[in-house]
């Protein structure tokens, strides 16, 4: 079984954040990820990176972020890696789907579904750095 691995670091900001999205969907392509992955690729990335840059830090300026995706077969497994607050996004209790919209709280609706695409998920916390691991 073969594995080819990207790694990117962004800074801890949203227009970082944007250009790590156009090298990952480049380097998406070039291995070949089914257009299900891709999308699934998409939401994985842009809600985990979106909410380290906007909650993670009191003061963003001055941290960075790690991204991995490693493919193993049919398997794609993506981490990211920062030294913001300790929090595991797992833990997130998902919204109740099932009330009206204007009733359900804020937020929550984009770990349900990083969680509804994903084989198995993991956070950590390893010498002052917090790695969130999805394996889709």
């Amino acid at each position: 079984m073969s594995s080819e691995k990207w790694i990117f670091t962004a800074e801890c900001s949203l227009d970082s954040v944007a250009q790590g999205a156009a090298e990952l969907q480049r380097y998406a392509g070039e291995i070949d990820l089914s257009s299900r992955k891709m999308f699934q690729l998409d939401l994985i990335y842009e809600e985990l990176l979106t909410n380290v840059v906007k909650y993670s830090y009191p003061d963003p300026a001055g941290h960075t972020i790690t991204v991995t995706l490693e493919k193993q077969g049919e398997d794609c497994i993506f981490e990211v890696i920062h030294d913001g607050m300790d929090f595991n996004p797992w833990n997130v209790e998902s919204p109740d789907l099932d009330l009206p919209l204007e009733e359900r709280s804020e937020g929550g609706l984009g770990i349900h579904l990083v969680k509804q695409f994903s084989k198995s998920l993991d956070y950590s916390r390893e010498n002052g750095m917090s790695i969130v691991k999805v394996v889709f």
